[in-house]
C-alpha cells in the first residue's frame, strides 16, 4: 500500500497551512506518517478513499460526526436544494424555526433552541449565559473538552497566549469523582455559575453520579451544562440526557446532528435561553442561518426517527465492543489495551509496557491495521452505514494485529517494525 500522494499533499500543506491542517484533531501526528493515510480524497458509506485510491474502513467517521454515513443520499439532496433556493439571506429561513421545533420535541431540556456553526461557540454561549443568569463567575470543569475559546482553553495545558487570570476562573475535575466534585461545591457554591461536562467521557459513569450532580447543581444555584456534542443523537435520539434521565438545564449539541454539514445547536430551559433577547446576553454568527446545513438537520432528525438508527449503530457497536474484548482476553493483553464505553462510542485505551510507550503501541495498532483496510484510530463511532460483515471483517483484522502485537511485545521488536514516523501527537484526554 502507497502513499505517495498523501506524503506530496502533506508536504506542500505544511508550507501553506500551521501543522498542515485546520483541525488539531486532523492533524498528520495523530497517524504514522508514511505508513498511513493522511488526506482523505471522498468517502461513502463507512469507506474512506484516500489520495493515492486505498481504500479502508473508518470508525473515527470523521470524528463522530457521521451517524448516517458518509454522502446520505437524503441528506445531500435536502442540502443541495437548499443551495439551489439560494443558501443564505438577509433575513433567516423557516427551516430555522422548524429544526428548532424538531430539537424541543425529542430533547428534553430543550424549550428555546439557538444555531451556531460549531461546539466551541455554543459552549462560549452556554457559559455566557450561566454567567449572566447567576452572577458568578466561576465554572466547573469534568474532564471532558469544550472547545477552543479562551474561558475552557485557559485551564488546560494549550494555554498559550491566554491571560493567566481567566485560568484561575475555572475548577477541573475528574469524571466520576463525585466526592472532590461536592467538596468545591459546598466550598465555592456562592462562586460557581455553572458545571459543564459531558455526560460520557470513554468510561461509563458510576453508579448515581450524574443524578448526585444534578441534584448538587440544582441545590446550590450552579447551571448544569452537559455538552452533547459526542452524545446527541447517538445514545438516543434525545442525546445522553434522554439515555441517562438526567436533564440539564442547558445542553450543547452538533456533530451527528446534521450527518456532516456544519451546524451546532445550543437548547435549554426557557429561564436561561430569554436571556438572549434583547442583548441582556449577547450571541450572534453570520453563518448560522445557512439554509443548507439547516435543512440536512431536518432530514438528519427524520431519517433518525424514521429507520431505527439509534438502535442499529447500539447493535453494531455492541458486536464490535464484546469481539475487541474477546480478542483481548485471548492474546492476555489486559494489561497494555482495554475497551471501554457505551457500545455506539467505544474507545480503546492504551497503557504503556515496560518498554514502549503509549503512541508507539498506537502506531503499531494503526500500521498493521491500515495495512488491511482498516482505518484505526483508537476510538470506535458505530453508524447506521456499518453492517455485520464490516463488524466481522474489521475483528479478523483485529484479531491478526493485536496477535502481532502481542509477538512484538514479547519480542521487544515494537520500535523496530514502526515503518514510518511514528504518532507523536496527544489529545486533551490522553
Amino acid at each position: 500500500m502507497k502513499f505517495d500522494k498523501s506524503l506530496e499533499n502533506y508536504n506542500n500543506a505544511l508550507e501553506v497551512i500551521p501543522m498542515g491542517t485546520s483541525t488539531f484533531s486532523r492533524n498528520p501526528n495523530f497517524f504514522v506518517i508514511g505508513s498511513s493515510p493522511l488526506y482523505i480524497k471522498e468517502a461513502k458509506g463507512c469507506r474512506i478513499y484516500d489520495l493515492d485510491g486505498n481504500e479502508f474502513l473508518d470508525y473515527a467517521m470523521a470524528l463522530s460526526i457521521i451517524l448516517l454515513g458518509y454522502s446520505n443520499p437524503e441528506v445531500n439532496a435536502a442540502a443541495k436544494s437548499a443551495i439551489d433556493d439560494g443558501l443564505i439571506y438577509t433575513l433567516s429561513c423557516q427551516e430555522e424555526s422548524v429544526l428548532a421545533k424538531k430539537i424541543i420535541e425529542i430533547v428534553p431540556c430543550a424549550e428555546m433552541v439557538r444555531f451556531v456553526k460549531n461546539g466551541s461557540d455554543s459552549c462560549e454561549a452556554a457559559i455566557k449565559l450561566a454567567r449572566n443568569y447567576t452572577k458568578k463567575l466561576k465554572i466547573i470543569t469534568v474532564s471532558g473538552y469544550h472547545g477552543f475559546h479562551d474561558w475552557f482553553t485557559s485551564s488546560t495545558p494549550r494555554n498559550k497566549g491566554i491571560p493567566q487570570l481567566m485560568s484561575e476562573w475555572i475548577i477541573s475535575h475528574n469524571y466520576n469523582d463525585l466526592e472532590s466534585i461536592e467538596k468545591t461545591i459546598k466550598e465555592q457554591s456562592s462562586d460557581i455559575a455553572a458545571l459543564i461536562m459531558e455526560p460520557i467521557i470513554n468510561y461509563e459513569p458510576k453508579k448515581g453520579f450524574l443524578e448526585k450532580i444534578r441534584k448538587l447543581t440544582e441545590d446550590n444555584n450552579i447551571v448544569l451544562i452537559f455538552d452533547e456534542m459526542k452524545t446527541g443523537f447517538r445514545l438516543d435520539v434525545g442525546g445522553g440526557q434522554k439515555y441517562f434521565n438526567v436533564i440539564p438545564d442547558l445542553a450543547i449539541f452538533g456533530k451527528a446532528l446534521a450527518n456532516g454539514f456544519p451546524l451546532s445547536a445550543l437548547a435549554g430551559k426557557k429561564h436561561l435561553m430569554k436571556q438572549l433577547e434583547d442583548e441582556k446576553c449577547f450571541f450572534s454568527a453570520s453563518y448560522a442561518t445557512e439554509k443548507a446545513s439547516l435543512a440536512a438537520g431536518i432530514k438528519t432528525l427524520a431519517i433518525i426517527q424514521r429507520d431505527g438508527v439509534i438502535s442499529h449503530v447500539w447493535k453494531m457497536g455492541a458486536m464490535l465492543k464484546d469481539g475487541i474484548r474477546k480478542i483481548i482476553d485471548k492474546y492476555e493483553l489486559n494489561s497494555i489495551l482495554d475497551i471501554v464505553g457505551l457500545a455506539p462510542m467505544t474507545h480503546l485505551i492504551i497503557f504503556p509496557d515496560k518498554d514502549f510507550s503509549v503512541n508507539e503501541i498506537r502506531s503499531y495498532l494503526q500500521q498493521e491495521s491500515v495495512k488491511r483496510g482498516v482505518l484505526f484510530v483508537g476510538y470506535h463511532h458505530a453508524s447506521f452505514a456499518h453492517q455485520s460483515k464490516d463488524i466481522e471483517y474489521t475483528l479478523q483484522v483485529y484479531d491478526e494485529v493485536f496477535g502481532l502485537l502481542k509477538d512484538a511485545l514479547l519480542s521487544c521488536s515494537l520500535r523496530n517494525k514502526i515503518e514510518g514516523k511514528p504518532i507523536s501527537a496527544f489529545s486533551l484526554r490522553d
